[in-house]
């Protein structure tokens, strides 16, 4: 490609862009002027490296700055695209660099994590970067481009998170606390928070100690009151602080009727806070405020481990939805090295260069260069494959070494990684059965605790035990139960579920699947592209009468010309190779298992051997010459003038692995069926390569859904699977539905479960995990069900103090998602 040093007036006559990066100027754009000439920038960061440069440069020419050694520097490290006037010698930039990420080793101090928003270019990243590597106080400053991810090192005796902020803002950048940064301040407020409800509760436990001797001894009132009131101090403190957010949420449930664990305990925490209160106002010694920061105590640290213990459950979800780029290098005649822009700006046709450890940003083919990526990401295999020009490639894979240059065709939510990402959220979205039904549990739970915690305090009190064993009792009853580990038995180890497959190139469209994969009865398999491969290859054209093989070639892909089937696509395909041009026909109709239409006045058909039993009936002499349909090998017939034309031979590979996965299918009790649109003789033949003995051809798309329903008339439960292009009816009417990913749209399948490594051993993988999701769930519900069946009792017996009842709460839910962490740990 020949280069043209820009001028400044092709500049003007080009769109108008950035005069120092070049890349094209947006809507707003931002004008300085230097040395009495205007120039125009894309971004803040621009403007500054602009007036650094020129600085640097020494001479009152602006242009000048280009020859400087800096600006080499600059370029070299990705900072500033390489453009058209760039010197052949002048080496790459390295894929470290040109993510403008610092490798500056990590200092001793606080970690600050944040999001910096309109970076347009890597003088952006390298101007925060430097900015803050001269502000005392931080010690190190790594800003990535790619990700708008700002880490900092600093130290918090000099400096504090504000006013970093307010240095990145001052250059017109727009800073917040990245997702990660914003979980993070959430846990340190909760650790800041049970800090100080700690201290509280040990030093009211210590006085209540002190104030336990007068059970002992006689204790003058002065000192009761000495001991009494800064015990009320602190644990209103605990109340106020430390339970402030779970008795907020209380006060809202009883407002709108909705109960939850935070109702149990602020009845139960403030029923002893109160009682201790109307005790120490008459002078009494029974007080229970260490009863009260007790319950709120450990509700803080049972509440911390349960969130880092679901984050270690969902880490692969998370991982999943943070795999988008938002950065990517879009390579014209302008940039042939790359520039920089924002993911979003990807259109399909567009040239974008991908180095090595660099997430691929879209669907594409390789044009230029060479490596190998991993795909594990979307499909579970952590194998690298090569790829060289010419190869597909698809997002979300990593590029394991090497830098290749990829011709975008489906970008953004239309990629694999993004309809991946689309489907799992909406998985999430998604109300589970059963989850209706928990919820109407919990919903009646919490009031029929409080209901048992009343009645069981009024009863002792009614048998002449007192007040003060009254309200322990009662308080006890209602923080023993446990209704959160009741709703998140069931949707924690769904959500698990959803993260492991999708991290094992298994995409859940439903919770529901795990479910139904209990009842199977019968596996229907569709032949094309589930069985075999789907690649079909003419391997033979036999002629009939006056026929000749260029003639029934161009005949054939003149019917097939705007067809979307594999065949369809294969007939083209072999006419182009071989230089034929399809003859013109008219009145082209889609029959459903063949095309029809008219050509040089005579009726034209092609299609399965039904779709033409009347052409070629009585017709056996012309067919001798046609071998006998065997495995891998499918039959398309081609009539003219309503008589034999030709017979199209097409092979098509059956898929590695089917053999041992039909077998194990079998030997599991499931009855396999194989069903396709292709001839009978075809279809069994398959069939009996692999040990099936019902195999059935000839079947059009709602003739499969119809079979399936027949199926489910006779109380059969059926799993469908197939590649999700023309069974589309069958799976959708099937009680679940498995689709082998053929790289069409995710979007459009009407599956339950999508294989995105599209292999057949996936099917077997599939039913065992979701039986052990299944197991999980059960486990969960049984460890819920029988804590409460039993602690409930034992409460109201009396056999239990509070605190021991809200330990054994707490071990509840705990044991509900170590249980379900196990299957992440076992599949992981």
């Amino acid at each position: 490609m020949p280069k043209a040093k820009p001028t400044a007036e092709n500049r003007a006559a080009a769109l108008a862009a950035c005069d120092l990066c070049g890349l094209a100027l947006r809507g707003e754009r931002i004008e300085a002027d230097f040395a009495g000439r205007a120039y125009r920038f894309c971004c803040t960061g621009c403007r500054q490296v602009f007036s650094i440069l020129l600085q640097a440069s020494g001479s009152a020419d602006p242009a000048a700055f280009r020859r400087s050694e800096l600006y080499r520097q600059c370029q070299q490290s990705g900072i500033i695209p390489r453009s058209a006037d760039a010197s052949p010698s002048t080496p790459a930039a390295p894929a470290a660099a040109a993510t403008a990420e610092t490798s500056a080793p990590a200092a001793e101090g606080l970690s600050l994590a944040l999001r910096v928003e309109n970076m347009w270019c890597p003088a952006c990243a390298w101007l925060i970067e430097t900015a803050l590597s001269r502000t005392p106080g931080i010690l190190s400053a790594a800003c990535s481009f790619i990700t708008d991810q700002l880490r900092v090192q600093y130290d918090p005796v000099v400096i504090d998170p504000g006013r970093i902020r307010s240095v990145v803002e001052r250059f017109g950048y727009s800073v917040a606390l990245s997702d990660d940064r914003r979980d993070q301040g959430l846990r340190r407020r909760e650790w800041t928070r049970f800090g100080i409800a700690t201290f509280l509760t040990m030093n009211v436990m210590m006085l209540s100690f002190a104030l336990y001797f007068g059970f002992f001894t006689d204790l003058p009132a002065e000192s009761v009151a000495s001991i009494s009131w800064p015990m009320a101090v602190m644990a209103a403190g605990v109340m106020s602080y430390g339970g402030a957010p779970f008795f907020r949420r209380a006060w809202q449930g009883f407002r709108q009727a909705a109960f939850s664990m935070d109702a149990l305990i602020t009845v139960g925490a403030l029923s002893a806070f109160g009682f201790s209160t109307v005790n120490l106002l008459t002078g009494s010694i029974h007080l229970y405020y260490d009863t009260a920061c007790m319950l709120v105590t450990l509700v803080l640290l049972g509440k911390i481990l349960e969130r880092r213990a679901k984050d270690q459950v969902l880490e692969g979800l998370e991982g999943l939805l943070s795999l988008m780029p938002t950065k990517v290098r879009i390579v014209d005649e302008a940039f042939p090295e790359g520039r920089f822009v924002a993911a979003e700006r990807l259109v399909a046709g567009d040239l974008f260069r991908v180095v090595e450890n660099e997430i691929v940003a879209a669907d594409g083919v390789v044009v230029a260069g060479g490596g190998a990526s991993d795909e594990s990401s979307i499909t579970g295999e952590p194998r690298p494959v090569v790829k060289k020009p010419g190869d597909p490639i698809r997002s979300g894979s990593r590029l394991h070494y090497g830098s290749v240059t990829i011709c975008a065709n489906q970008v953004g939510a239309e990629s694999t990684l993004g309809q991946m990402i689309a489907v799992v959220q909406n998985t999430l979205t998604l109300k589970a059965p059963g989850g209706g039904r928990t919820e109407k549990i919990l919903q009646g739970f919490v009031p029929v605790i409080l209901v048992l915690a009343a009645v069981t305090g009024i009863a002792i009190w009614l048998r002449g035990q007192g007040a003060d064993a009254a309200m322990l009792r009662a308080v006890t009853v209602a923080v023993i139960a446990c209704p959160c580990a009741l709703g998140i038995a069931i949707p924690l180890a769904r959500v698990a579920g959803v993260a492991l497959a999708a991290r094992r190139g298994v995409l859940i469209r439903s919770f529901s699947a795990f479910e139904r994969v209990e009842k199977l009865d019968i596996l229907v398999l569709d032949k094309t592209g589930t069985v075999t491969r789907g690649d079909w290859k003419l391997k033979r054209v036999i002629p009939f009468g006056s026929f000749t093989r260029e003639k029934i070639l161009g005949l054939a892909s003149g019917l097939e010309q705007g067809a979307s089937h594999p065949i369809a696509l294969e007939l083209l395909r072999e006419a182009r190779e071989h230089h034929i041009r399809p003859e013109r026909v008219a009145v082209v109709q889609d029959e459903g298992n063949g095309m029809s239409g008219l050509w040089e006045g005579l009726e034209v058909k092609i299609g399965a051997a039904g779709f033409l039993a009347e052409e070629f009936a009585g017709r056996d002499l012309l067919l001798e010459p046609v071998p006998t349909p065997s495995a891998g090998s499918s039959f398309v017939y081609l009539s003219a003038g309503s008589r034999p034309a030709a017979v199209l031979i097409f092979g098509d590979e059956l898929r590695a692995g089917i053999e041992p996965v039909v077998a194990e299918l079998q030997r599991r009790g499931l009855r396999l069926i194989l069903v396709s649109g292709d001839g009978m003789e075809t279809t069994r033949a398959i069939g009996r390569k692999l040990g099936i003995a019902e195999a059935l051809g000839d079947r059009l798309p709602a003739e499969k859904a119809a079979f399936v329903s027949d199926l489910q008339k006779r109380g059969k439960k059926v799993l469908m699977v197939g590649d999700g292009i023309n069974d589309a009816p069958a799976l959708a009417q099937a009680d679940l539905s498995i689709a082998v990913f053929a790289g069409g749209s995710l979007g459009k399948e009407v599956a339950d479960v999508t294989l995105m490594r599209a292999e057949p051993a996936q099917i077997a993988e599939f039913l065992d995990f979701a039986r052990a999701v299944n197991r999980k769930i059960r486990q969960n519900l049984i460890l819920t069900f029988l804590y409460n069946a039993v602690s409930i009792p034992v409460a109201m017996s009396g056999l239990l103090s509070p605190l021991v009842a809200v330990c054994a709460m707490l071990l509840s839910s705990l044991s509900v998602i170590g249980n379900t962490y196990l299957l992440v740990r076992k599949h992981t």
